[in-house]
């Protein structure tokens, strides 16, 4: 059979009404896309019908970054182009950029109202951002102040002020920013005295939080009173529990109203108040200091691993995941990231050969994922390969799975959204779990339930 060529599977990935078949097309062209296809799909953004630019715009963020931003980039500068298309480039240029993109700059210039609003993201620079505080639109406004915050920066408070007095209403987003990064100023403690939520998170004004402590809002400020050291022996006897544990969380160790805490009828006040006694609360730098994998290729922007990282082996156990006709792309991503995360070893694909890797985050290149006809052909490769298959089914003869007595070399194996497991996985299964359930719906997403299991077992057997 003569393979389809690179503009065949163009066409099937943007219109192919077979979604298994949409999506291997999609999966070859985000391998394989040159410029001209490139240039291609970015064109699509701009499509009439809205699935089509939504299916572009998913070929195009699975594609090598590297190869895409680029034609982004010109399509972002482009004003001839349509609003629209630019605003995709901007959306997807946030998503993709690797670090700060010159072109987002450009974009937050952009006459479209639209288009600032997409380039206002983490990924613009930092300057263009605080500019982009002033922006007389309030959605872009306040996507900038978004966008400082995800970075981590502090925009000067004179900027936040001035943004803020430019609007009225002052937009949430915009007021919430400056509360963060003054959470004294008048204008915080203004809002914060007539009630707004956005002022009333950040307050840090000791006087405002006193007087408030005789309102409606007495639990948020006994809570900020706790946080800057204010916390009092009145507040450790206040009738309300929820006041009582902000007195305990704020109380230094060796002060005797905590101790009396530690005895209150209240068990989330007798909670707080051991961890206080035990010193949890005294050292809050170390909750700041970067843990050991701050520096993993996957912790960096974009995040995810990329072609280009260079990832030293891991100890894997002899342990695997299988996927048995699961159809929702996102839910085999997510499964196939959480199996490399618990350190197992492979990942099957029963009925389906590919994979979206977005969700995955390149977890797709460090651990072999398989395809496997069907059930009766993972059965036999489990058996090859001396995994012991455990099944994630409700059944009659399946165990909890915090209580079941897992084989030395498990097969986890969930099934299709709806239906499960096909009864030749339940029969040939060595071992049934499930998650017990404690609300009104019946199971959970077939992603979680891989995720709670594989973690579970793999803490454990550690």
């Amino acid at each position: 059979m003569t393979p389809p060529s690179l503009a065949e599977d163009v066409d099937t990935a943007l219109y192919e009404a077979d979604p298994v078949e949409r999506d291997r097309a999609r999966g070859r062209v985000a391998r394989q896309a040159d410029d001209a296809t490139l240039r291609l799909l970015v064109a699509a953004l701009d499509a009439a019908h809205r699935q089509t630019r939504r299916r572009a715009a998913r070929i195009l963020s699975e594609a090598r970054p590297d190869r895409v931003r680029p034609h982004l980039a010109a399509t972002l500068r482009d004003r001839a182009l349509s609003a629209r298309v630019r605003a995709a480039a901007a959306r997807l240029l946030g998503i993709l950029a690797a670090g700060d993109e010159p072109a987002l700059a450009d974009g937050l210039a952009d006459p479209e109202a639209s288009v600032r609003r997409h380039a206002a993201s983490a990924r613009a620079p930092e300057a263009a951002l605080v500019t982009a505080l002033l922006d007389p639109d309030p959605g872009v406004a306040t996507h900038a102040a978004q966008a400082l915050a995800e970075r981590g920066a502090s925009p000067p408070a004179d900027v936040l002020a001035e943004a803020v007095a430019h609007h009225d209403p002052a937009p949430e987003g915009l007021l919430r920013a400056l509360a963060a990064a003054a959470p004294a100023s008048p204008a915080v403690v203004a809002a914060a005295q007539a009630g707004v939520d956005a002022a009333l998170d950040h307050l840090a004004d000791p006087a405002t939080l006193r007087a408030l402590l005789a309102t409606e809002h007495r639990v948020v400020a006994a809570w900020h009173l706790a946080r800057l050291g204010e916390a009092t022996a009145a507040l450790a006897a206040d009738p309300d529990p929820r006041v009582r544990a902000a007195a305990a969380r704020g109380l230094l160790p060796d002060d005797p109203a905590l101790a009396a805490l530690a005895a209150d009828a209240d068990p989330a006040v007798r909670w707080t108040a051991a961890r206080a006694l035990a010193g949890d609360f005294a050292r809050p730098e170390e909750r700041l200091a970067p843990h050991a994998r701050a520096n993993a290729p996957s912790a960096r922007p974009p995040y995810g691993l990329s072609p280009d990282d260079a990832v030293a082996p891991v100890p894997r156990l002899h342990a695997a995941l299988a996927l048995c006709h699961t159809r929702i792309d996102v839910n085999l991503g997510v499964a196939v990231r959480s199996a490399e995360a618990a350190g197992l070893e492979a990942v099957f694909l029963v009925g389906r050969g590919d994979l979206f890797s977005t969700p995955a985050r390149g977890t797709d290149r460090v651990i072999p994922v398989h395809a496997v006809a069907d059930a009766a052909a993972l059965v036999r490769t489990a058996r090859e390969r001396g995994y012991q298959i455990v099944g994630l089914q409700q059944t009659p003869r399946s165990v909890p799975y915090h209580r079941a007595p897992y084989p030395p070399s498990p097969l986890f194996v969930v099934g299709a959204e709806d239906t499960g497991l096909p009864a030749a996985l339940r029969s040939a299964a060595d071992l049934l779990v499930e998650i017990p359930m404690y609300g009104v719906i019946d199971s959970l997403n077939v992603a979680a339930s891989a995720t709670c299991v594989m973690f579970h077992w793999r803490v454990h057997r550690a």
